[in-house]
């Protein structure tokens, strides 16, 4: 069986056709297609595509008249790039710990952070499982404050049968080039707010295009790692290579040396337009995404029954009447090098992710706070594989795998 690496893209040759054939391409009309079909997906009045995630939180804010100052709640496990642009915006991130059930902010710690000077939640759906949304929107509701919901990796996911997105003031999903939708970066901002939805399209139109050259240099990225992630290349040569040099390593305190705040002119340069070509990338892969979508919970669902019976991991789950799209499938482990050296000797590359606990990072240290669950995620969390074209059985040898690691443990 072909080597498992720790994880793919989605850029297929129609796509990258795609993407070549609208380059050039100087009109709205397929940015304004992209842009209907994901309002009519989501089931919401306004969609607005924009150039990536933070540029959409970044005029998030500024539409909803946030001010020098104001708080915003957030949870405390994210990734850094969200607090960087809170704080690049003047206002003050305020951490709430998250739940070692599913790693999303705890409503009840939310509603003890609150202040005079709460203007903000932000709802992060985080690996595509949804948030608690009911508890959050009351307290959002109770005390009058607005709630942006962060489904930069929950497109598609639903909570009580509506999509995510529908939910907060205003929304926003991801499509950099690990998403469910993979535009080479961009980003859709989602409301049902009328006069908002216009504020924001007279914010992004003093924005100016991506860059040719910008764009170009992502569909060679795009490339070169679906070419290298293909299991015949991945297996032949990627995966010796990695075993030379020793396999995996935590890479953990390395990325928090990468943590680099914004200042008001980089934050500025981020402010771009989204481009035809890469609506055209959207465009065709909406079409598909409850498929790419469904195999992902399939396979998690095997990985779930079987892991199970492991008593040493802990798996993320999910509450009832939602449906998670795992864009990420996350277990907790103590002994997280060791399983990762066991599975990659056996032919499967594991790694933990890239998400943080913000309120332990030195950049952040004026914002500190007592997050201990999240602490917790950062340094036991792992990536398991479940991407598209892995099946049922890959599923169970990875299970079969870990099972057979902590078998091996108990008889030493």
């Amino acid at each position: 069986m072909n080597k498992i690496c720790r994880g793919t893209i989605n850029f297929t040759g129609k796509m990258a056709m795609a993407f070549l054939r609208n380059f050039f391409q100087k009109n709205n009309n397929l940015i304004s297609e992209f842009e209907q079909k994901v309002s009519a997906y989501i089931n919401i009045d306004h969609a607005i595509a924009v150039s990536c995630a933070k540029t959409a939180l970044s005029v998030s804010l500024r539409a909803l008249g946030a001010k020098v100052d104001d708080q915003i709640i957030v949870p405390s496990y994210t990734v850094t790039e969200v607090i960087d642009i809170i704080i690049a915006n003047g206002l003050k991130p305020v951490f709430a710990d998250i739940s070692l059930r599913d790693g999303n902010i705890i409503p009840e710690l939310i509603e003890q952070k609150i202040t005079d000077k709460t203007k903000f939640i932000l709802m992060t759906h985080m690996h595509g499982n949804p948030c608690d949304i009911d508890s959050i929107i009351m307290i959002a509701d109770k005390y009058g404050i607005a709630v942006i919901e962060d489904a930069a990796q929950a497109c598609g996911a639903e909570y009580k049968d509506k999509k995510i997105g529908c939910f907060g003031k205003i929304a926003y999903f991801s499509f950099n080039m690990f998403k469910n939708i993979n535009t080479l970066g961009g980003s859709m901002l989602v409301t049902s707010d009328l006069e908002l939805a216009t504020r924001i399209r007279g914010t992004i139109s003093e924005f100016k295009p991506i860059s040719k050259l910008e764009l170009i240099k992502r569909f060679f990225k795009a490339a070169g790692l679906t070419f290298v992630t293909q299991p015949l290349i991945f297996s032949l040569l990627i995966y010796p290579a990695l075993k030379l040099m020793g396999g995996q390593k935590d890479k953990n305190i390395e990325k928090k040396l990468k943590v680099k705040l914004l200042s008001k002119n980089e934050l500025k340069k981020i402010d771009r337009l989204f481009s035809p070509s890469q609506a055209s990338l959207g465009l065709l892969q909406l079409k598909k995404l409850d498929g790419l979508n469904q195999d992902k919970i399939n396979n998690a669902r095997v990985l779930n029954e079987k892991l199970s019976r492991v008593k040493e991991i802990v798996i993320c789950k999910s509450q009832a009447e939602i449906k998670c799209i795992y864009l990420n499938y996350i277990i907790l482990i103590k002994d997280r090098q060791g399983l990762i050296d066991f599975l990659f000797d056996n032919g499967i590359d594991i790694s933990p992710g890239f998400v943080q606990a913000c309120a332990y990072i030195r950049e952040f240290a004026s914002f500190a706070a007592d997050c201990p669950n999240s602490l917790r995620f950062e340094q036991e969390n792992l990536y398991l594989p479940i991407y598209q074209p892995l099946n049922s059985n890959h599923m169970s040898r990875i299970a079969e795998l870990i099972e057979k690691y902590y078998e091996s443990k108990t008889r030493i």
